[in-house]
């Protein structure tokens, strides 16, 4: 199963980022093959708020635009949806425990254990190093 960071939909969303186009690529490779994808409800909320701020989309959604394009996704594009459930909570907390890691990572670690929980094994970001760790088969930067 595979998975995706909400900066690769944002990057595919803004037209005028230089990421633009090769994240587009996995978008498209998700919206082809979406029984081999899930997402999580997480990274749709966070590409909701994006999709409405100024400084990280160049022409921002309303809310209502924002929603469609998360209802899009949510409803009617075919892939598999997960949620934070409380099984993840013992793995999860085991690494916050741990004395180095770093706290500006939390909502990573939660996101990662919520996929590694609904059997990601490879995931795609920009962010490769913030998920070193956490159990991923593979990681992969599709962007450099």
């Amino acid at each position: 199963m595979k998975s995706l960071d909400t900066n690769l939909l944002v990057y595919a969303t803004n037209q005028s980022a230089p990421e633009h186009a090769k994240a587009l690529v996995v978008i498209k490779e998700m919206l082809a093959r979406p029984q081999d994808w899930i997402l999580s409800d997480q990274v749709l909320w966070e590409y909701y708020k994006a999709l409405r701020h100024p400084r990280i989309i160049e022409k921002p959604r309303s809310a209502k635009e924002a929603a469609r394009q998360v209802r899009f996704l949510r409803e009617s594009s075919g892939v598999a949806f997960c949620s934070y459930e409380g099984a993840c909570y013992a793995n999860l907390i085991m690494r916050l425990e741990k004395r180095d890691f770093p706290c500006q990572r939390t909502h990573d670690a939660v996101l990662a254990a919520t996929l590694r929980h609904h059997g990601v094994k490879e995931f795609f970001t920009r962010n490769t190093k913030d998920f070193i760790g956490s159990g991923f088969t593979k990681l992969i930067n599709p962007i450099d």
